[in-house]
């Protein structure tokens, strides 16, 4: 009898704990494209920036202007309302080395370009917004005017 009282014990908190587990907050999927016109934007970042939380997120445009949204606690952006800035520029990925001083091996790749006019280099300026829900969402694409 002490030992199925032990084992209901045990297993009692285990369903305690494992109800208690923190699985953080509801996110909403952000991915889309940025091109100038008909073409791809590359070398540059889009940046989100909700002011009401505070909460800004980047996302690095690969060769196509793809971008998605990804963090080390979770994939996409807390659901709210976010304006939408396109930085020139990139940001590393998980993948490239850390460069050092004086390491010439450690040289990122150049990717190719696109000039981004001034005007989406910050939210404010730029005209951008979009309201991301929990789970997936539409692609969030932008096309950019000269």
């Amino acid at each position: 009898m002490l030992h199925f009282r032990v084992v209901s014990f045990v297993l009692l908190i285990g369903l305690i704990a494992g109800g208690c587990a923190e699985k953080g907050p509801s996110r909403g999927i952000v991915k889309g494209r940025v091109t100038l016109g008909s073409k791809p934007v590359t070398g540059a970042t889009v940046f989100f920036e909700n002011t009401e939380t505070g909460v800004g997120m980047n996302a690095p445009l690969d060769q196509e202007g793809w971008y998605e949204v990804k963090a080390h606690n979770g994939n996409g952006l807390l659901p709210g309302v976010y304006g939408v800035s396109i930085i020139p520029g990139g940001v590393m990925s998980p993948e490239e080395a850390l460069p050092l001083a004086g390491d010439a091996k450690a040289a990122r790749a150049k990717l190719p370009v696109t000039p981004v006019p001034e005007k989406y280099h910050k939210a404010a300026t730029s005209g951008l917004k979009v309201e991301v829900k929990e789970g997936d969402n539409p692609p969030f694409d932008f096309t950019l005017t000269p």
